[in-house]
């Protein structure tokens, strides 16, 4: 338990020492990770940095008021989920009313009781648990979905090829049983011979065409869902990869009239998660064809790489619509999305991010004011170190 309340970062507002040093010693024993500021105007500034599960917060200070600073919080979909609990000595009935209605999820009267103040912070603490599991659990679940999606479309691609080899291998035998009979009734010439073996070499080539493409399908989708569904570090050619990536989207590529280019040295080698990159790179793609292009339209898709030394930097850009600018600050946010009700889920860039923030070990950045389409800036570790347990 002291491991896991570890990782539970808490901020404490309070303009007096005195309280945070008292919030301090009762949180103590359950080894929380604790940050401490003196102000509104600091916490707002530095929770980015700080990154808090949970606020204790003050009302009464000078500057911006609890109250204020909750405000704000609610209104910033970036930071709007942490929860608040008010500590104070505000307990009027119309103090708790605004409380609450500005988005706090408890109060703490002073002065402060350990026993209670533990008592709602492990309450706060489970229900941060169960919205990051319920956040996991709705990202697998989309990851599955378009798993799903990509299964059901290389079904379809392999199908056709497959009804190829089908009506090919009729067609050899429907020929060789005309050839028997016609060597029972001792009727076979020559150039029935002839278009015999001519239509059994005609037909063998488009059996071994149609086996070649359904194989090239099938091993890109294998490799690809066989990555994403694996933790795994390894070593892989980016250059190559990227294709297979392609070759598994290749059945909603085709029927789109869009282009996907790569520009990457085939020399180039990662030591890191293919199935974090490949799912990056479909989210991407994904969002290119969805949001970012006309059906009626061409688009293009260009990827390109460079060798950074210990980095390999990807630039992802189409020439779509593009994100608006009022949109750029949240674009990364879960459930963002600007096709609400129309099959946009909003997590395709919330989880691209993770992926390459923690597995990747990079960042991922929308370049500003790109015109036309958008231009996303991808760093990631050119090597991951691999410890002793993978």
């Amino acid at each position: 338990m002291a491991d896991e309340n570890a990782g539970f970062t808490i901020l404490i507002v309070d303009d007096n020492p005195t309280n945070i040093d008292l919030l301090r010693r009762f949180l103590a024993p359950e080894h929380y990770q604790i940050a401490a500021l003196t102000s509104g105007e600091q916490a707002l500034k530095l929770i980015a940095k700080i990154n808090p599960d949970l606020i204790l917060l003050d009302i009464m200070m000078p500057g911006l008021n609890g109250y204020q600073v909750c405000q704000r919080l609610k209104e910033d979909r970036l930071y709007q989920h942490i929860p608040v609990i008010f500590v104070t000595a505000k307990v009027e009935p119309e103090d708790l009313r605004r409380g609450f209605a500005l988005g706090a999820a408890d109060y703490i009267t002073k002065p402060v009781n350990q026993d209670i103040l533990l008592a709602r912070v492990k309450n706060q603490q489970a229900c941060v648990r169960q919205m990051k599991l319920e956040r996991q659990l709705l990202e697998d679940s989309e990851k599955m979905a378009k798993l799903g999606h990509m299964v059901a479309s290389i079904a379809h691609e392999v199908a056709t090829p497959m009804s190829n080899i089908a009506l090919a291998i009729n067609c050899i035998y429907d020929e060789t049983v005309k050839l028997h009979q016609a060597l029972d009734r001792q009727v076979l010439n020559k150039h029935a011979l002839v278009e015999f073996f001519q239509m059994l070499e005609e037909s063998l080539t488009l059996c071994e065409k149609n086996s070649q493409l359904a194989t090239a399908v099938m091993s890109s989708f294998k490799l690809v869902a066989v990555n994403q569904c694996s933790q795994q570090v390894l070593r892989f050619n980016l250059h190559e990869y990227l294709q297979d990536v392609l070759q598994a989207l290749r059945p909603t590529l085709k029927r789109l009239p869009h282009n996907v280019k790569l520009d990457i040295d085939p020399d180039l080698f990662l030591l890191s998660y293919p199935g974090a990159l490949s799912q990056v790179m479909i989210n991407l793609i994904n969002n290119s064809l969805v949001h970012g292009f006309n059906e009626a339209s061409a688009g293009e898709i260009a990827i390109s790489a460079q060798d950074k030394g210990d980095k390999v930097l990807i630039h992802y850009r189409d020439n779509g619509h593009g994100i608006a600018e009022a949109d750029r600050d949240t674009a990364f946010n879960p459930f963002f999305t600007t096709k609400a009700g129309q099959g946009g889920s909003g997590l395709g860039l919330a989880i691209s991010k993770k992926l390459v923030e923690n597995e990747l070990k990079g960042t991922i950045e929308l370049a500003s004011q790109h015109t036309p389409g958008v231009l996303f800036i991808i760093s990631v570790q050119k090597e991951i170190e691999i410890s002793p347990g993978d």
